[in-house]
């Protein structure tokens, strides 16, 4: 008997997850509450459960809390409640915890946010994830199955108090490799609330002239007194010389934009030495 068991777990902060049947979708993805120590407020969460089949049976959900923060490298990444240093997961209370979630109608899912009266100012963070149990498996003789099952994330930034962001920036580095350029500026905020900074990315060769760039967007936010390097790649190989790289920077924090500039060299491709020996001749 061939028997396959896969278990797919997927994290989204998007908020949309497609199954095997049709899709399910938490909305809103982010919340962001500024409250005052010893205050409380309830927000609401929405399930969407959509499913194509007519006949598709209700799905069984699980709520549990995590605390969460974004690595140096800009990964999301997920820990125990109550775990981190500005969690905010012993302030929120949802229900329900668990219930049958029916196709095609909305599920809403209550949580109630209490500030403590002695909080911190500043940010604290939680998330809320929702998860698909697991059917129950019934195999069948020579035959595969995959059991696809999702989890979808809330993620709250609890704001408490005074805020302060002061975004600074540190090194910039620029590599030639994998047939462009990577750009890894060292960013850090000092601040205890997020910040959301925009940026954008010039390359000028010897003469001045702009030969790449990346336009001004919104990159990844920049938690409170956290730093990051995360790494962006202009897709364009340049030809050999010197350029120069510019980083500008708007950290949102209400000073003007900063600049960052570091050299960049590319090396002709190393030639490959003829011998001289040529081929006898038979």
């Amino acid at each position: 008997m061939n028997k396959l068991l896969i278990s797919l777990f997927v994290l989204l902060l998007t908020s949309a997850a497609f199954g095997q049947s049709g899709s399910m979708a938490l909305s809103p993805a982010r919340f962001e509450l500024e409250m005052m120590p010893g205050t409380e407020t309830t927000v609401v969460l929405n399930l969407d459960y959509k499913a194509e089949d007519a006949v598709a049976k209700p799905v069984r959900i699980v709520a549990t809390l995590n605390d969460w923060t974004i690595s140096k490298e800009g990964l999301v990444e997920y820990f125990p409640a109550n775990t981190r240093p500005n969690s905010a997961s012993p302030w929120l209370i949802y229900t329900p915890g668990e219930a049958a979630v029916s196709p095609n109608v909305p599920h809403a899912i209550r949580v109630t946010v209490s500030v403590p009266a002695n909080a911190a100012a500043g940010d604290h963070l939680a998330a809320l994830i929702i998860e698909q149990r697991a059917d129950t498996l019934k195999f069948a003789q020579n035959s595969k199955q995959i059991v696809v099952r999702y989890r979808l994330a809330s993620v709250f930034y609890i704001k408490v108090g005074k805020l302060t962001r002061k975004g600074e920036f540190g090194d910039l580095i620029a590599e030639a490799k994998d047939g462009g350029v990577t750009v890894t500026p060292k960013l850090r905020n000092e601040g205890n609330s997020v910040i959301r900074p925009t940026a954008s990315i010039s390359v000028f060769d010897a003469e001045g002239r702009a030969v790449a760039d990346v336009p001004e967007s919104e990159i990844l936010p920049i938690l409170a007194n956290t730093e990051t390097a995360k790494p962006t790649k202009i897709e364009k190989e340049l030809v050999a010389g010197k350029y120069t790289v510019k980083y500008r920077i708007d950290f949102k924090d209400g000073r003007p934009p900063t600049e960052g500039v570091t050299d960049l060299v590319i090396n002709p491709a190393p030639q490959i030495a003829n011998s001289g020996n040529q081929p006898k001749k038979p």
